[in-house]
C-alpha cells in the first residue's frame, strides 16, 4: 500500500501520508498549531487511537480510509459547525462514485453519517480552535473515516463497508482522490452559496425525511416524524406533543 505516498491529490491540497498514526486529527492539530496551511491533509493507513463523536473509539483497521483536512473558512464558530453537512455531502458523492454501477442506495443520515443500503460506512469528527482573546475561528479540522475493506462489529448503529458492493476492491489512495475532489466542490459551494444550498442538497440525499424515526438523546428517546432541517442544521421532529428541534442525538429508523 506504499502507493499512498504517490497519491495525485487535487492541486489545492497538500498531503502528508503516514503508515501509522495515533490519530489523523491529532497529527493535523499539531500541524495547525504550528501554522499549517488551509487544505493541508493528513492521511494514515492505520490509527492507534482513532476517535469518533462523543469520545467514542473509532476502530481503525488497515484497509479503511482515515484522513483529516484543515480548513480556515471565514465564518463564525457557530457557522463552522455546519461543515459536518458539507463534509457529509462530499463523502456521499464520493461513495456514490465509488459504487457507481452497483445496486445499492447511498444516503445521508443526520447529523453527519453516510449510509449504504442502510449501513453506516463513515464517520466525521470536527475539531476547531478560536483565535486567542476572541471568539473568531482560527482553524477547523474535519476528520473523516470511511469503511472500505472492513466494518466494526458491536456498534450502536449497524456498519458496512464499500468493497462489499464492488467487484474490484477500492484502495485507500483511490478513495482519497475521489473524496478530495468532491470535498473541494462542496466546500466551494458552501463558501459561495451559503448553508441554504448545502441544506437543500443534503435533504435531497437524506434518509427518513417525512418518515417516523426514533431519536436517542441519551436521557430520553423521542418518537416522531422527521420533517426537515432548520436553517442552523437542527433536525425538525414532529412529535405528538408538537415540534421539537434536535441539535444533538442519535437517529434510528423504524423497520
Amino acid at each position: 500500500m506504499s502507493n499512498i505516498f504517490d497519491l495525485k491529490q487535487p492541486s489545492a491540497f497538500t498531503l502528508a501520508a503516514f503508515e501509522s498514526l495515533d490519530s489523523t486529527n491529532d497529527e493535523l492539530r499539531r500541524r495547525a498549531q504550528k501554522g499549517a496551511e488551509h487544505n493541508t491533509v493528513v492521511c494514515a493507513l492505520e490509527q492507534t487511537k482513532g476517535r469518533g463523536r462523543r469520545g467514542r473509539t473509532w476502530v481503525s483497521q488497515p484497509g479503511n480510509l482515515f484522513c483529516s483536512i484543515l480548513q480556515k473558512p471565514n465564518v463564525s464558530l457557530t457557522e463552522a459547525s455546519k461543515a459536518s453537512f458539507v463534509s457529509a455531502l462530499a463523502i456521499h458523492d464520493a461513495i456514490k462514485e465509488a459504487v457507481d454501477g452497483f445496486d445499492c442506495d447511498v444516503e445521508c443520515k443526520w447529523p453527519n453519517d453516510v449510509l449504504v443500503d442502510g449501513y453506516k460506512v463513515c464517520g466525521i469528527l470536527l475539531e476547531s480552535q478560536t483565535i486567542p482573546q476572541s471568539n473568531e475561528l482560527d482553524w477547523l479540522i474535519i476528520g473523516i473515516g470511511i469503511n472500505l475493506a472492513h466494518a466494526p462489529a458491536d456498534t450502536p448503529y449497524p456498519c458496512g463497508y464499500i468493497n462489499a458492493y464492488r467487484e474490484k476492491a477500492m484502495l485507500v489512495p483511490d478513495m482519497l482522490e475521489i473524496l478530495l475532489k468532491h470535498f473541494q466542490t462542496w466546500f466551494e459551494r458552501w463558501e459561495t452559496l451559503g448553508f441554504t444550498a448545502i441544506r437543500n442538497a443534503w435533504l435531497e440525499r437524506a434518509k427518513g425525511v417525512g418518515k417516523e424515526i426514533i431519536v436517542n438523546l441519551g436521557t430520553e428517546q423521542l418518537h416522531g416524524t422527521f420533517e426537515s432541517l432548520d436553517a442552523e442544521g437542527a433536525l425538525v421532529l414532529r412529535t405528538k406533543e408538537g415540534q421539537r428541534l434536535i441539535t444533538a442525538g442519535d437517529v434510528f429508523f423504524n423497520a
